[in-house]
């Protein structure tokens, strides 16, 4: 097992690819937290981890409140001592439409779930790796962070923000033998609405074991590797 003895958060992990790098860092041996809004989605998750002999324990947390993902960090270290790897997974497109259409309101939950969500909880467990002198971050970005695309335009200005915090962050905490990586991702086949594509480019799409598989590779690197931002596209389709 990989990650025996080692202690995860991931945010977002009600669905998507916060569900499925749950599972996986469990069946390799971590103990995982999972952190999202819906307290019902986590304590299935938490009940599926437990069934299959692993552990796994739920923190049901709105990212977008910095009280809210402070309790999270600071539970989890009560809880288990330490925390090695966090997975920035939350995040959502909320509406694709011409930029006038988007509302305050619409804006700031774009922003706040996909950007300010993980500046919080980034900032909340660097202290505690900054003491154990390790850790492991990693974001979910997106192609859409490199490629402007029209009609989500504050989606793409999140990725594209997500990017540099990312890339900033990973010269910071590098002294401290932190890592942050930024998962460069291209279209999901997940929770994809509004985008609802037919079925036929669904099955063309990465699925969301695709990029826990990823994010696994990450934080099992030999102690002599880093990787600063891993690309990650469908074979067949560029999106």
């Amino acid at each position: 097992m990989r990650l025996k003895g080692r202690v995860a958060i991931i945010t977002g992990a009600s669905s998507g690819v916060g569900y499925a790098t749950a599972r996986a860092f469990a069946r390799e041996g971590a103990t995982v937290i999972v952190a999202a809004r819906r307290r019902d989605r986590l304590d299935h998750l938490v009940a599926e981890i437990a069934g299959e002999g692993h552990q796994g324990f739920s923190i049901p947390t709105d990212i977008t409140d910095p009280a809210q993902v402070q309790r999270l960090i600071d539970q989890t270290v009560s809880l288990l001592g330490r925390i090695d790897i966090l997975v920035n997974c939350a995040g959502g497109v909320l509406k694709i439409s011409p930029i006038e259409q988007f509302t305050d309101s619409d804006w700031r939950t774009i922003i706040d779930t996909n950007l300010s969500g993980t500046f919080f909880a980034t900032r909340s467990v660097v202290p505690y790796m900054k003491r154990q002198r390790s850790g492991t971050i990693v974001n979910l970005g997106s192609r859409v962070g490199r490629v402007g695309i029209a009609n989500i335009t504050p989606f793409s200005a999140a990725k594209f923000a997500l990017a540099g915090l990312s890339q900033a962050l990973a010269q910071e905490l590098r002294p401290h033998n932190i890592y942050v990586t930024n998962i460069v991702a291209g279209m999901i086949n997940s929770d994809l609405g509004p985008l609802n594509p037919d079925e036929s480019l669904r099955r063309r799409l990465i699925t969301t074991d695709d990029i826990a598989q990823a994010i696994l590779w990450v934080c099992t690197l030999p102690p002599s590797l880093r990787v600063d931002e891993l690309p990650v596209m469908p074979r067949q389709v560029d999106l």
